[in-house]
């Protein structure tokens, strides 16, 4: 009768008499327990599957929002480059018409006062040919009223003999010794 029994069979044995009590006194409850944690599970599965939906829904309707915001923002970038560059092209133009327009201005008051200054240079030459001519017909003038009465001059003059004789005729009478012919 003594038998030898195998050293783990008792273990296992036991535990399996250990589990049946267990099942016979919390059976009901254990179960109870073990579909409640299931119904559990699942509907936390299920709310966690319907947060992702809903998740990436969001995410999904947030990225398509944002990507409509970046081209609009990547539409208006451009619009506003092609506007700018239009702007400095027509500025650009602008400024060089009016260059062109401040150059030829220029270059109309340089010819108008070119002119002026050629019109007033041929004025003078002529006020100058005119004054000169008129210097020279005064000159010629006075020369000639010069040489005229030179000319008189010369013949009312007395010469130095007639002087001296005049002079000479002079002291005579004064001392008495020269008589006028018809007055004695």
């Amino acid at each position: 009768m003594n038998e030898k029994k195998h050293p783990l069979a008792e273990p296992v044995a036991a535990d399996r008499n250990v589990d049946q009590i267990r099942d016979i006194l919390f059976g009901g409850q254990m179960r109870d327990y073990e579909r409640r944690f299931q119904e559990l599970n699942q509907r936390i599965e299920a709310d966690l599957a319907q947060l992702r939906q809903d998740h990436e829904r969001r995410c999904a309707a947030l990225e398509q929002r944002l990507d409509e915001q970046v081209e609009k923002l990547v539409r208006a970038q451009r619009q506003e480059s092609v506007d700018r560059t239009k702007a400095v092209d027509d500025l650009e133009s602008r400024l060089l018409q009016a260059a062109r327009t401040q150059r030829t201005e220029i270059n109309n008051a340089i010819e108008s006062v070119v002119q002026e200054i050629s019109a007033s240079d041929e004025r003078l030459r002529k006020a100058i040919a005119e004054l000169d001519a008129a210097l020279k017909d005064h000159s010629a003038r006075i020369a000639q009223a010069q040489s005229r009465s030179q000319d008189e001059l010369r013949s009312e003059k007395l010469g130095r003999e007639d002087l001296a004789n005049l002079l000479a005729e002079v002291a005579l009478r004064l001392k008495g010794e020269f008589d006028l012919p018809g007055k004695r």
